[in-house]
């Protein structure tokens, strides 16, 4: 019999668990394989009415990126729930989290589980290992960002040599590694997500969006930074909108104003010749403003937000300012990236450096090293020598 024809007694309700983990409903899948959504049904029946061949299953775990062993367990393995949705959108923007969101969320976990395990290699003890502190959502963001930046041990002047917003983020992401804090960019549309946290492991994880601004990477960075220090983690779309719940709406205004403060400091920007400008005039020139946001390398509208909480300039300015600069954005295009470039980028110096000593150690395997990094072993080279 043609192996194409062979059926297989595939677990319905693990078929059933794998495309709605994938994020797929019938439909998407009736594209995908070019059959009846009512033989999908039969597929993933209780009883499994009809059985899907083999090269189906294969072409169902491509598309739902599970093993093809998965299919024939005896019952859909546990999983950690999804972040907390501490996302801000309007009504008609809401909807379920796409594939693409939801194998970002799983990768960004498979690498969080692997860190932790690699440094049970090397001999830590389960409990957690990263150098955060605490606070509360009814702390004083102010207060908060500056005993954090005295923790991180990184100046204002130390902030204004950066050369530019690329070389700002990478050497933010290592002052947060040396907290033991896994720095993830995972490949998720940041219209569904521009970061989120997972606290669930010894080594938290802060998740940025790779296909977002670098300047709003910087401030996610921060924001997710502020979930882990209220150790409460979940997925974010920072912004102003009011959240429907109370409770999430005081952690958001949390993060949000805490990676402000921290990355425009108030009496850094109260100092600065062109914010003492702005507060002499009526509207917000934007020449100004640039200046501010190339200084400090963060985005126009964290300035212009810090601009409105430091009293310099009105809530009518700020508004007006504000409406202007979201009429001007435009949307980032993913760009080539070299394979090593690309797995430093996603993965942080934290956990390729884990995986490279494990491998150095005889701890792990070369498989191992490729499988865990995501990256074809002709290119380990050029990854070491970035790191």
């Amino acid at each position: 019999m043609a192996r194409k024809c062979v059926k297989v007694n595939a677990n319905p309700a693990v078929m059933k668990w794998a495309r709605e983990s994938a994020g797929l409903d019938l439909e998407a899948v009736k594209k995908i394989l070019n059959v009846s959504i009512s033989t999908i049904e039969e597929w993933e029946w209780e009883h499994g009415i009809k059985k899907p061949t083999l090269t189906t299953l294969e072409k169902l775990a491509y598309s739902y990126k599970r093993p093809l062993a998965a299919f024939f367990l005896p019952a859909p393995p546990e999983e950690p729930p999804l972040p907390t949705d501490f996302r801000v959108l309007p009504e008609e923007q809401r909807r379920p989290l796409s594939r693409k969101a939801r194998l970002a969320i799983r990768r960004a976990r498979r690498v969080q589980s692997l860190a932790t395990e690699l440094m049970e290699m090397e001999g830590a003890k389960g409990e957690p290992v990263a150098n955060i502190g605490g606070a509360s959502p009814s702390d004083d963001p102010e207060i908060t960002a500056t005993r954090e930046r005295d923790r991180l041990a990184m100046s204002v002047n130390d902030q204004l040599s950066f050369r530019n917003l690329y070389e700002a983020f990478s050497k933010w992401r290592v002052a947060l590694e040396g907290f033991n804090i896994v720095v993830y960019q995972a490949r998720i549309p940041p219209e569904e997500g521009r970061g989120f946290s997972l606290l669930d492991h010894m080594l938290p994880t802060i998740v940025v969006s790779m296909h977002d601004s670098i300047a709003a990477r910087i401030f996610t960075l921060f924001h997710e930074y502020a979930h882990l220090l209220l150790g409460v983690s979940g997925i974010c779309i920072p912004n102003e909108t009011y959240h429907d719940d109370a409770n999430m709406q005081e952690i958001e205004r949390f993060c949000n104003h805490f990676a402000g403060a921290f990355l425009v400091p108030q009496h850094a920007l109260e100092k600065d010749e062109c914010a003492r400008l702005i507060f002499r005039q009526s509207s917000v020139d934007d020449a100004r403003l640039n200046e501010i946001a190339q200084r400090f390398k963060v985005s126009r509208q964290v300035v212009l937000r810090r601009l409105l909480i430091c009293g310099l300039i009105s809530r009518y300015q700020y508004e007006a300012k504000l409406a202007e600069l979201q009429s001007r954005e435009k949307r980032k295009h993913p760009f080539y990236v070299h394979p090593a470039r690309r797995c430093m980028m996603e993965n942080g110096r934290l956990f390729v450096s884990l995986a490279l000593e494990a491998r150095e150690k005889g701890l792990i395997t070369y498989s191992d090293l490729a499988d865990y990094l995501s990256i074809n072993l002709k290119h380990l080279d050029k990854v070491q020598a970035l790191l």
